[in-house]
C-alpha cells in the first residue's frame, strides 16, 4: 500500500515531519528502556519477597501508556487524520505522569547518591551492586530524555494545534459546496448563437411635448419662447443667400430674352 507523502486519508497533516518524527522516536526508546529496567527489578524483587516500590510502579504504568499512546497515534497518522488537539491532552497526561515518576525516583536515589558516584565494584562492594548502579544511572537518563521529549512533543502539539485554528478548517474539494456549483457551471454546454448577455436598455417613452418642446420649422420653442438661433453670422448668410438669388433670376430672365 502506498501512501502519499505528509497526506493521510485525503487530508493533509498539520505536524512538521521531522520534529513529530523525531520526537515520537525519542519517546518510544526511552519508554521501552525503562520498561525494560523496571520489569528486570520488579521480577528479581518479586522473586525475592519484597514490596514494590510505588516509583516503579508509576514509571512501569507510564512507560507502557507511552508506547501504547504512541501506537495509537501512529496508525491514526497514517491512515486517517491525527488530531493535534487528541494528541494534546494524550502528551499533556503522560507529561504529568513522566514529572511525577522522575520526581520520586530521583528523590528516592537521593540519600545514596547513586548519580554522584562511580559505578565500580570497589566503591560498591561487588560486581552485582555495580551493575545495579549502572541500571540505576540508565533508568534515571533514559526517564530524563522521555520527560524532557514528552513536554517537547506537548509544545509542538499546542504550537500545531494554534496553526490549525488559525488557517481555519479543511475541506475536501468534494464536499466544497462553492466548489462544487463552479465545476457544474464550468461543465455545462453554452448552445451555440445564444447570448446569454445583458439586454440593451430600451429608450424611455419621452415625447417634444413632455419637456416643453414644440418644433415650428427652423424655430424651436420651449415653453411658448421663441429660441431660433441669431447671430451676425446667420444674418450675413441669409443676406447673401438672397442676393445669390436675384442675380439667377436675372441671368435666366436675359437669356429668355
Amino acid at each position: 500500500m502506498v501512501l502519499k507523502r505528509n497526506v493521510r486519508g485525503g487530508k493533509p497533516s498539520e505536524y512538521p515531519r521531522i520534529p513529530f518524527h523525531g520526537l515520537r522516536t525519542a519517546q518510544l526508546i526511552s519508554s521501552i528502556t525503562v520498561a525494560g529496567i523496571m520489569s528486570y527489578f520488579m521480577y528479581y524483587l518479586h522473586l525475592e519477597h519484597f514490596s514494590i516500590p510505588w516509583t516503579f510502579i508509576v514509571l512501569m504504568c507510564v512507560s507502557l501508556a507511552t508506547i501504547v499512546a504512541l501506537a495509537v497515534t501512529i496508525v491514526l497518522y497514517n491512515f486517517t487524520f491525527l488530531s493535534p488537539r487528541f494528541n494534546l491532552i494524550l502528551n499533556g497526561g503522560l507529561s504529568l505522569i513522566w514529572a511525577m515518576g522522575l520526581g520520586m525516583l530521583s528523590w528516592s536515589i537521593s540519600t545514596s547518591q547513586v548519580l554522584a558516584k562511580a559505578c565500580s565494584a570497589y566503591v560498591w562492594n561487588g560486581e552485582a551492586e555495580a551493575g545495579v548502579c549502572r541500571d540505576y544511572k540508565a533508568l534515571w537518563s533514559m526517564s530524563l530524555i522521555a520527560t524532557v521529549s514528552t513536554f517537547a512533543a506537548l509544545a509542538l502539539d499546542l504550537h500545531t494545534w494554534k496553526k490549525s485554528n488559525r488557517r481555519g478548517a479543511y475541506v475536501l474539494p468534494e464536499d466544497d459546496k462553492s466548489s462544487q456549483r463552479l465545476r457544474d457551471l464550468n461543465l455545462k454546454p453554452t448552445p451555440r448563437g445564444t447570448s446569454e448577455g445583458y439586454e440593451a436598455p430600451r429608450q424611455q417613452g419621452v415625447t417634444p411635448q413632455s419637456r416643453g418642446l414644440v418644433w415650428d420649422g427652423e424655430h424651436t420653442e420651449l415653453g411658448g419662447e421663441d429660441i431660433g438661433y441669431h447671430s451676425r453670422y446667420g444674418a450675413e448668410a441669409e443676406a447673401d443667400e438672397e442676393v445669390y438669388s436675384d442675380a439667377l433670376i436675372g441671368e435666366r430672365t436675359r437669356g429668355v430674352a
